[in-house]
């Protein structure tokens, strides 16, 4: 289904003020923004090459992660699967997994958690695009963001109804907590990323998370 423009933009000035000011290399012209649908970003995931693209009023707009972004999101991922494992609660997903908005955009948080109350009959859904109320979700931001793009996109993920919200900066090594009751929270190394509404317990501290690794002293074989 498409998500057609609710007040359609004039020019590809308007249009890109709309999406953000995002790097115009990221804006797919095919289909042609305005009449892009839930169809196009899924061909294009399972596509070879493979491209993750999200859905912002019928445009395709592309997602793009680098190495240290996909790594910080890993270890995320990784830190919420292992308290998962002993709290029982929901479904994790890492940033491939699709998500409809209102107005039927589609995003893809880089790491997303859904807790089982907010899944139909408590079941995974078999869907390629979910329908379903996250109750976190997080992004890691890449250079490619503009303030403009993630403020939009804490909106959206407000306005669906998700509780807490990460955004991870890696540059400054810090992030912003945004609650669905509209508390916002900064975060410095001194912090602990939390989501007691949903996590209950789970804390994953920002120095542990910037903490670059380093190999052993002996090479293991």
């Amino acid at each position: 289904m498409i998500a057609k423009f609710v007040d359609p933009p004039e020019t590809m000035a308007d249009l890109h003020e709309r999406l953000g000011f995002v790097p115009l290399d990221r804006i797919g012209l095919i289909p042609p923004p305005g009449l892009a649908t839930e169809e196009d970003v899924v061909r294009y995931q399972e596509g070879e090459p493979k491209r993750l693209f999200e859905l912002v009023d019928g445009v395709l707009l592309e997602k793009t992660v680098g190495s240290r972004e996909s790594f910080l999101a890993a270890s995320i991922v990784g830190a919420i699967f292992i308290y998962l494992k002993g709290n029982n609660r929901g479904i994790l997903t890492g940033a491939d997994g699709m998500y409809r908005m209102m107005a039927r955009n589609v995003r893809m948080p880089d790491v997303t958690f859904t807790p089982w109350r907010n899944l139909p009959e408590r079941r995974m859904p078999k869907s390629a695009v979910w329908g379903v109320i996250p109750g976190l979700a997080v992004e890691v931001l890449s250079e490619d963001n503009t303030v403009q793009e993630m403020e939009r996109k804490v909106l959206e993920y407000q306005k669906l109804g998700i509780e807490v919200i990460w955004i991870i900066d890696p540059d400054s090594e810090t992030a912003k907590v945004h609650r669905l009751d509209g508390e916002v929270h900064q975060l410095t190394s001194l912090d602990s990323l939390t989501a007691e509404s949903v996590l209950p317990g789970f804390s994953l501290s920002l120095a542990e998370l910037f903490t670059e690794p380093t190999p052993p002293d002996e090479e293991i074989e």
